[in-house]
């Protein structure tokens, strides 16, 4: 073997066509040929067994492919065997956390929400409860390294009479945090994707809403966080409330007004936001406006422009990453297909009563395997792909049917089931 050509090789300063040839003389002629030398010089001398014209080429070639190498062509792809080797892990980078992308997402489940299909005898038509019946509302978390993440799971009867509906206050309760570093261990962080819905994007009590604000001071208006400006190229606190002593306002809310006051923001004749003209025009902010109203000077100063929904200070202050998802791209977030098979699996197990549907809820979330989650996750991945390059969401569509379609070298290789629908 040219020891110097190897080392060429394994450092890739071959050229392509020059790499490619001797990548086949190595797999047809050198290995086999190795093989043949070890078992003529060393194995049966060893052995003791005489062979007198040795073993030819074509039969070292057949005892490796039954030892289970394989004369193929190398192509860049995914390994996805031997991922959990401890030798095909990749070292940390000290004080770096690994990043793990995991979907958050809701869905609701009725009692009587069974199959839409089934065989009938002469048009008879099979007898079903009336209306949805009572219902779940799910709540959970998946990821591509560990699946589901059963200890995060939440179950919710919602409904006005039961539990009440989800909101971002219910996510304080829940249990990502600790369930998602028990599944990981250390050294990992989530990078956690969220839909762009109203319940994901509520604020807390106490954050900095300007449309929560009255104009004056006072009234029914919440108890804010301290804010902050910036006066000199200095940051400087504000309190948003009076201070207990004051004369006829003591420790409540101040009003934008009186915000603006201490900020040196406020005139005489400001407004507190842009109102309709009789003729029904205007009642907004031009998009071009900085300080038309005092809700718009507000709502530009940047400790408001900073203020964070209630799901993603949640979420970061376990230490995590939260992203938003676009506004209506429910084809960005995997679990959308999660709860697809879920659905499926509740419907086909369905016998139209509620202790069923308790029953079947944590049996459906575990019936979905972690390679079936690997593949909506490159789904996804294959959709960002599209929309990165500038597509359209017909035209990413069509990209995207093409990456997960199978593609035939030849027609021969055709299953006679599709060939069939071509005819």
């Amino acid at each position: 073997m040219n020891l110097k050509k190897l080392v060429e090789f394994t450092k890739n300063k071959l050229l392509h066509d020059e790499a490619k040839r001797y990548l086949q003389c190595i797999v047809k002629t050198e290995m086999p040929s190795g093989l043949k030398k070890y078992l003529e010089l060393e194995l049966f001398p060893r052995i003791q067994v005489k062979v007198l014209k040795g073993i030819s080429l074509r039969t070292a070639q057949q005892w490796l492919h039954k030892e289970g190498f394989k004369y193929t062509a190398h192509k860049k792809a995914l390994y996805f065997d031997g991922h959990e080797r401890e030798d095909s892990q990749l070292p940390l980078i000290p004080g770096e956390p690994r990043l793990v992308l995991v979907a958050h997402d809701e869905m609701t489940a009725q009692a009587h929400d069974g199959v839409m299909m089934s065989w009938v005898w002469q048009g008879e038509q099979p007898l079903k409860k009336k209306g949805a019946g009572r219902g779940l509302h799910q709540s959970d978390f998946i990821c591509s390294t560990v699946g589901w993440l059963k200890e995060a799971s939440k179950t919710l009867e919602y409904g006005k009479n039961y539990d009440g509906f989800w909101n971002g206050e219910l996510f304080l309760k829940e249990d990502f945090a600790p369930a998602f570093e028990k599944a990981h261990g250390p050294g990992y962080q989530a990078l956690v994707m969220v839909d762009n819905s109203q319940g994901h994007s509520a604020y807390s009590e106490d954050a900095l809403v300007v449309s929560r604000m009255n104009m004056n001071t006072g009234g029914k208006q919440p108890n804010m966080q301290n804010g902050w400006y910036i006066k000199d190229s200095v940051q400087v606190p504000q309190e948003m409330n009076l201070p207990p002593s004051h004369a006829t306002h003591p420790g409540q809310p101040k009003g934008m007004k009186q915000i603006l006051l201490e900020r040196g923001l406020y005139w005489t004749g400001l407004v507190m936001q842009c109102k309709k003209k009789k003729d029904g025009s205007g009642g907004k902010c031009k998009s071009d406006a900085t300080s038309c109203c005092a809700k718009r000077i507000l709502e530009l100063q940047p400790d408001f422009k900073e203020q964070k929904s209630l799901v993603q200070e949640v979420i970061e202050e376990c230490g995590h990453i939260c992203i938003f998802l676009p506004k209506f791209h429910c084809e960005l977030n995997f679990i959308e297909f999660f709860w697809g098979a879920v659905k499926k699996y509740l419907r086909e197990h369905c016998d139209y009563t509620f202790k069923t549907l308790q029953e079947n809820m944590l049996m459906a979330l575990a019936s979905v395997s972690l390679q079936t989650i690997w593949k909506w996750e490159h789904r996804m991945d294959c959709w960002v792909a599209a929309y990165d390059v500038g597509l359209g969401a017909k035209e990413a569509q069509k990209k995207v049917r093409e990456s997960s379609s199978k593609k035939y070298t030849s027609h021969r290789r055709v299953p006679e089931t599709l060939a069939a629908q071509f005819n």
